[in-house]
């Protein structure tokens, strides 16, 4: 297996664990406009996005692979967790899931075209 899909292997492997965890921590709540646990479903969704369009090879290929792939596993994860108990499946929480995939994606695309252009 090649190391940037091992990267994308092990940070679901990650998920999974938070996801399928009985009972969780509560999260604190610093924000009052946006939920901190939205702020996190994004960041660690953004993170995944990025490592699978980093294991695809995006950089001039199509993106919209990787970007299927990160929210389908977005709403995996929340319909696992409404079998859970004191967890629950959440639109939101998906809504925040596919926006962090979006904004983690769309970096790493312009990171990975500048870095393609600054080696030529």
């Amino acid at each position: 297996m090649r190391r940037p899909w091992l990267h994308a292997l092990l940070w679901a492997v990650f998920i999974e664990t938070l996801v399928l965890w009985p009972s969780p921590p509560d999260v604190p709540q610093p924000f009052t406009i946006v939920g901190f646990d939205k702020m996190v479903h994004a960041a660690v969704f953004a993170v995944q996005a990025a490592l699978v369009g980093r294991a695809l090879r995006i950089d001039g290929r199509p993106w919209w692979p990787a970007m299927v792939g990160s929210i389908a596993f977005g709403a995996v994860t929340e319909w696992q967790q409404q079998f859970i108990p004191s967890r629950s499946m959440e639109l939101d929480d998906l809504l925040a899931d596919a926006i962090g995939a979006v904004v983690g994606l769309s970096v790493f695309a312009a990171w990975a075209l500048r870095r393609r252009e600054l080696h030529r």
